[in-house]
C-alpha cells in the first residue's frame, strides 16, 4: 500500500511538471498609436473569426520593454516611434500561454507607415491567418471586436465615450 500511495504521487509531480512545462510564459508590448486622428491597428482574419489587435509582439531576451516595442513597430508597420508612459498591464492565461502584456502610448517618430518584414508577413511562418494594417475611427473603436476587450473599454472611457 505504501508503494501504491508512492507511485500515484510520483505521478502526481510528474504530470504537474509536465502540465506547467508545456504553458509558455512570455511578456508582450503593444503600441497605441493614432495617425490623423485614427487608431493604428492590425486587421486579424482567421479560418472562423476577424478582429483588430494593437500593434506589437513579444519580448526576446536581453530586451527591454520599450526596445521591444520599438522593433516590433518597426517589423510590423515600418514605423519609428517615441515609447511615451505606459497606460494599461494585461494578464492572460491560456491552456498554453501565460502573458503580461504591456501598452504604452507611442508617438511616431520616423518611417512611413506600411507594411512591414516582420515575420507574421512571411509566407513561412508559424502565424495563421492574415494580419492588415487598419486605422480605425473613433467610431469604428466602438463597433469592432478590438482586443484584448478590457483595453478597448479602458480606451474608449480616456476618449469619454465608455
Amino acid at each position: 500500500i505504501k508503494n501504491i500511495a508512492f507511485v500515484k504521487m510520483f505521478f502526481c509531480v510528474i504530470l504537474y511538471i509536465i502540465n506547467n512545462l508545456s504553458v509558455h510564459m512570455q511578456k508582450r508590448v503593444r503600441a497605441i498609436i493614432f495617425l490623423d486622428g485614427k487608431l493604428v491597428t492590425l486587421k486579424r482574419v482567421k479560418k472562423d473569426e476577424t478582429y483588430w489587435v494593437f500593434p506589437g509582439g513579444g519580448v526576446e531576451d536581453g530586451e527591454s520593454l520599450e526596445e521591444a516595442l520599438k522593433r516590433e513597430i518597426m517589423e510590423e508597420l515600418s514605423l519609428e516611434i517615441e515609447v511615451q508612459d505606459l497606460v494599461f498591464e494585461y494578464h492572460f492565461k491560456t491552456d498554453h500561454q501565460d502573458d503580461d502584456e504591456f501598452f504604452y502610448n507611442c508617438r511616431i517618430t520616423g518611417g512611413k507607415l506600411g507594411k512591414g518584414s516582420g515575420p507574421e508577413y512571411q509566407p513561412d511562418s508559424h502565424y495563421h491567418g492574415t494580419h492588415e494594417i487598419a486605422l480605425l475611427s473613433i467610431q469604428k473603436i466602438k463597433e469592432l471586436d478590438l482586443r484584448p476587450k478590457e483595453m478597448k473599454e479602458r480606451l474608449l472611457k480616456t476618449l469619454n465615450l465608455a
